[in-house]
């Protein structure tokens, strides 16, 4: 079985400090839920189901992580263990 790592807490500072390569590598770990969760079910006329990948969600769910880390990540609290280095 697949530990899940936890993304570094420098990566995620870099993030919200604007690094587009650290943005990318939290994107991409999180892309296989993001597309679990964007799945949706389609029902033709004759009642055949088709999933596909909503794009338009999948885009706004990738917006607020990207936002969250941005805007309401706090760099001043790192989580037990971690330390912040000036």
């Amino acid at each position: 079985m697949k530990k899940n790592k936890l993304i570094p807490y420098e990566t995620i500072v870099a993030a919200k400090n604007g690094d587009p390569a650290a943005m990318d590598v939290i994107l991409k770990r999180y892309d296989p839920y993001i597309t679990s969760q964007s799945r949706r079910t389609y029902t033709d006329e004759r009642g055949v189901q088709s999933t596909f990948i909503d794009e338009d969600i999948k885009s706004r769910i990738r917006l607020k992580l990207m936002i969250a880390i941005m805007k309401d990540f706090d760099v001043d609290s790192p989580p037990p263990g971690e330390t912040i280095e000036d």
